[in-house]
């Protein structure tokens, strides 16, 4: 019954969901007509590390936007209070969100990719094409984590401007736009801080020298903890003062 609503809801939603996927696949199908290197390994290894941070650039909007998006929505129109006085589990209604939001995630991972393969001519073997897809669901961790520390803002307007400023600076001092290199040291101190710098640091080593970053994953890991937390102590805050 859950899943039924929130397929209705995501329906509704369509807009949104639409252009979340739109404008990240159309940065990487621009940049990647445009810009031209003179080496074929390093044109190959330029589309390789832009799709794949393209695809998580598109994740990170679900998770930053739409996931605390829809549960200041459930809480405003006291539908998790419903479900709260009802029989129904409340880990079934927070698993019908995380599915939800999982659909999107690879929604938005199947069409860069085809795109990328198709359009662009990207080859991969089978192997890394599965494992980037498993990375990226992984690493998406830490921003639906920052998503539930995000549901804590009381204002829908404020919500919308902090998911903002956070979507593009994560994106920005990540990677996603353009290598880290360009910038002046003491903000490349500060990119390589930053969960969405190790997010593509290891989605995009692994594909391209298929090496494992241990480091960016227990970086990654560690903020998405660290997140989940913040998001816990609120909670409980919250319910303490509705007591």
């Amino acid at each position: 019954a859950l899943l039924t609503i929130e397929s209705i809801r995501f329906k509704r939603s369509l807009g949104s969901f639409l252009l979340a996927i739109g404008i990240p696949l159309f940065f990487f199908t621009l940049f990647s007509s445009t810009v031209q290197m003179e080496q074929p390994e390093t044109q190959e290894s330029f589309l390789i590390s832009y799709m794949l941070t393209m695809t998580s650039f598109s994740m990170s909007s679900f998770a930053l936007f739409s996931f605390p998006m829809m549960l200041v929505e459930d809480q405003k129109n006291h539908w998790l209070s419903f479900l709260r006085h009802s029989p129904l589990p409340l880990w079934k209604y927070h698993l019908s969100k995380i599915l939800r939001v999982g659909i999107c995630f690879l929604a938005s991972i199947l069409i860069v990719f085809l795109n990328g393969a198709f359009l662009r001519n990207i080859q991969l073997t089978l192997a890394t094409w599965l494992l980037s897809v498993l990375l990226l669901l992984l690493t998406a961790t830490v921003y639906l984590a920052l998503g539930l520390c995000l549901q804590h803002i009381q204002s829908e307007q404020t919500l919308s401007l902090v998911a903002n400023v956070l979507f593009l600076l994560l994106a920005i001092l990540g990677g996603s736009w353009m290598p880290i290199s360009l910038f002046p040291d003491w903000l490349q101190g500060i990119s390589k801080l930053t969960p969405s710098y190790h997010v593509n640091q290891l989605v995009v080593q692994y594909a391209l020298k298929g090496e494992f970053l241990w480091k960016s994953l227990l970086v990654v890991l560690g903020y998405a903890i660290i997140f989940y937390s913040i998001s816990s102590i609120l909670s409980k805050q919250k319910k303490v003062r509705l007591l």
